[in-house]
């Protein structure tokens, strides 16, 4: 959404990124919502992922908020930092494809992981999310994976939740600091509805594989765009 917010729109990158936030933030809580009612999320790991992606979100939303007065190049660098984002979020789609299903780590690996490597990736994508607005989804489903490598709808569950978490925060940052375009909010929203109907009934005529790779095709070409 960012990307088609400052190449399409023409909005400035630095509101794209608050804007995106915003917009996100609904759509994820309706589905939050969704997979709560289910029972597909473990609320343990939303925690665990929470106390690290918030400190670090707002210190990347702090990041874009002040950019602008650190320097006067402050729009090209958000929007290169996008690229970059978007670049790394397509390769770690692809590794995904290449790799297949993760092995089981090892006791020790697991333990860490569920512990201290929970809240230390939740700081990284955090700060990615509030910097760019790119990857409280995309960065997370890998790390999920190695965690629940047989459960597929608590790991989109508990990433759901999470991203419903974390982008809420970070777009109510961005809005504080009025870096939000307010009057382009419906519109979004008014379109994700359909979208959201459509692509659910396509996706199950649409292999994943095929998915996987023509979005990582076309991140890779958005990102290499905004660099």
């Amino acid at each position: 959404m960012a990307p088609f917010l400052i190449l399409i729109v023409g909005v400035r990158p630095v509101t794209a990124v608050g804007t995106d936030l915003v917009y996100g933030a609904v759509t994820k809580i309706v589905g939050a919502w969704v997979h709560c009612k289910q029972g597909t999320v473990d609320f343990t790991v939303v925690r665990k992922l929470a106390t690290g992606s918030i400190p670090g979100g707002l210190l990347g939303s702090l990041l874009v908020i002040l950019l602008p007065r650190l320097t006067h190049d402050a729009e090209r660098y958000e929007q290169r930092a996008i690229g970059v984002l978007l670049v790394l979020v397509a390769i770690v789609l692809l590794a995904r494809m290449a790799m297949g299903n993760p092995e089981t780590p090892s006791v020790k690996r697991m333990r860490f992981l569920q512990n201290q490597g929970t809240v230390i990736w939740g700081a990284v994508v955090g700060f990615c999310v509030g910097l760019t607005s790119v990857g409280s989804g995309s960065l997370l489903a890998p790390f999920l994976l190695m965690l629940y490598p047989s459960k597929t709808a608590k790991i989109v569950g508990t990433d759901v939740c999470h991203a419903a978490v974390l982008v809420s925060v970070t777009g109510i940052a961005h809005a504080a600091s009025g870096g939000v375009e307010w009057n382009l909010i419906p519109t979004l929203l008014a379109g994700s509805i359909p979208g959201v109907l459509l692509g659910s009934r396509l996706a199950v005529y649409v292999p994943a594989r095929s998915l996987r790779t023509g979005l990582a095709a076309v991140l890779l070409l958005t990102g290499f765009h905004m660099l």
